[in-house]
């Protein structure tokens, strides 16, 4: 009969199970002469099977352990009303060790135990003794059903709390690796801010410088150099920003300041824009102020690169729970091309909504305009 793999054994129930088969080898020895000579001569080899069992190294397949389960239950049960209960006790431990066995049949561990009260009646039939040591026998196999029954609710308990704290564990890396992914896609966002605004716009004063010096106006080239120079120092300023933000963000103090900055920049780069602020500016958190700051940004670069000699109006409105951006940008008579990939404006809408908030983008009388809200 082959069964469910019993849990490991540590040394110490392997000791003691050794330790207890020995006692009971030394109990039918002094007691052999009261003893019916087939009855001890069973119940020693019952005990024998229990040393057996208790020094099988792991490695031994399992069909032989439960066959010796089965065969210490039977020499046990049917010697235990002649050896006044001595050699059921092997049984005894064998029945509590198939009931708590987990996931072991369940026909098994029914059909042993009443195999084993089967073979304690023939054994009073065979051995003689009294109805006591019989019920005695009994009782001690219903006390032994209930052990294993108590014990394989605990082992079930224990593996099930296993399985729920593996599943934690699990639960707890896959959370890790979702916040490293999301600080990897913030990560790049940040990076896609500063590189492509500020290189985005030193392409385009290159290019200005460029022809402008193939015109021969070199005054208004030595402008846009100048105006380069200082979109250059303002992008290495951007990405110095970002670098503390990851490092530790803090909470913006004047976000107005920081956006008429970017309006100041837009317009020494040529381009025309106006804010206007409503509601009462007050403190707003560093990932919502970044989400605004970064929005007038985008909007801005957008207006140089898609619609250049149009001006371009932003509004920054404070309610008391919320800040909001709204930038619009006419149609341009005359649009640069240089479209780019989008990737400003999804990285606008992943950066809102990981302040609690939202981004939207639209056409409005052949203009665009951008909206941001966040929670301040």
């Amino acid at each position: 009969m082959t069964g469910p793999e019993p849990l490991p054994r540590p040394a110490l129930s392997r000791t003691l199970r050794i330790l207890g088969a020995v006692i009971i080898l030394v109990l039918i020895a002094f007691r052999s002469p009261s003893y019916p000579p087939w009855a001890a001569v069973l119940a020693a080899a019952s005990a024998l099977l229990w040393v057996l069992l208790g020094v099988l190294p792991r490695r031994v397949p399992q069909a032989p352990r439960w066959a010796l389960l089965t065969g210490i239950v039977v020499l046990g049960s049917v010697t235990g009303v002649p050896t006044q209960v001595t050699g059921l006790v092997p049984a005894l431990v064998a029945v509590i060790t198939v009931i708590s066995a987990p996931g072991r049949s369940a026909a098994f561990a029914i059909a042993l135990p009443l195999l084993s009260a089967v073979l304690v009646g023939l054994g009073l039939l065979a051995g003689g003794g009294t109805i006591g040591v019989l019920l005695g026998c009994l009782a001690g196999l219903a006390l032994a059903v209930a052990i294993g029954v108590s014990r394989g609710q605990t082992r079930i308990a224990e593996q099930q709390s296993r399985r729920l704290l593996e599943q934690e564990v699990q639960m707890a890396q896959e959370h890790a690796r979702s916040a490293a992914l999301a600080e990897r896609s913030r990560i790049a966002r940040d990076l896609h801010d500063v590189l492509a605004q500020s290189l985005g716009g030193l392409v385009l004063q290159l290019d200005a410088v460029e022809a402008l010096l193939e015109a021969g106006r070199a005054t208004e080239a030595n402008a846009r150099v100048r105006a380069a120079r200082g979109l250059a120092g303002e992008g290495l300023e951007e990405a110095r920003r970002a670098v503390d933000a990851l490092r530790e963000p803090d909470e913006a103090a004047d976000l107005p300041r920081a956006i008429e900055e970017l309006v100041d920049l837009h317009r020494s780069l040529g381009g025309m824009a106006e804010l206007t602020v409503t509601g009462t500016p007050g403190p707003v958190r560093a990932e919502s102020a970044g989400a605004l700051r970064r929005a007038a940004q985008e909007a801005l670069s957008n207006a140089r690169r898609h619609a250049p000699g149009v001006r371009t109006d932003l509004v920054l409105g404070f309610e008391p729970d919320t800040a909001a951006l709204a930038a619009r940008t006419p149609p341009s008579d005359h649009p640069s091309g240089g479209g780019g990939a989008g990737r400003g404006l999804a990285g606008l809408r992943e950066r809102a909504s990981a302040a609690g908030g939202e981004a939207s983008w639209r056409l409005a009388d052949g203009g665009f305009v951008v909206d941001v809200r966040v929670p301040r």
